[in-house]
């Protein structure tokens, strides 16, 4: 499954917004800076997320975004959907129209059993839950970054964390 930018740059702002102190706001630039992502995408994207209630945009000196209450309990389908406008599919990996089609693709059986086990563990993983698991550590009062081999923070690890059984 492939993300829009759009996507992408939704979940992980949400993921890293998560992590901040309540009712501390965060500049766009620095979540693009954080994300890996260039400004005025970014910037879009959180406008576009406080426009349909999720975020906080706080203007003037100290403003900047936060998430509303109950944001970190969306899962990653839930942040796809709504930042796609559409109910997420996850097609054929022949470019067949299975679900419709009385003669499936070969792979059909096999796919759909992968196919719902994705979907399954997407709607497991909640905003709020893959923040912990990236930047609380240490179980403390504290938040850091988890970084990877290659410096990075957080999401070029992301995958390392959470396994699919």
């Amino acid at each position: 499954m492939m993300l829009s930018k759009t996507s992408e740059y939704a979940l992980r702002s949400l993921i890293y917004l998560a992590a901040q102190p309540s009712g501390r706001p965060v500049l766009s630039r620095d979540i693009s800076d954080y994300i890996g992502g260039s400004a005025p995408c970014v910037t879009k994207v959180l406008r576009w997320l406080a426009k349909r209630g999720i975020l906080y945009s706080v203007k003037g000196k100290g403003g900047g975004y936060m998430l509303r209450p109950g944001a970190e309990s969306l899962n990653i389908i839930d942040v796809i959907e709504i930042t796609e406008g559409r109910p997420l599919e996850i097609r054929c990996i022949l470019g067949h129209d299975c679900d419709t089609n009385t003669t499936p693709c070969p792979l059909h059986p096999q796919w759909e059993a992968i196919k719902n086990r994705e979907i399954g563990f997407l709607r497991g993983q909640t905003v709020g839950a893959i923040s912990r698991a990236m930047f609380w550590v240490d179980g403390g009062d504290s938040c850091r970054a988890v970084l990877g081999p290659d410096g990075c923070a957080g999401f070029r690890s992301l995958a390392a964390r959470f396994s699919v059984t």
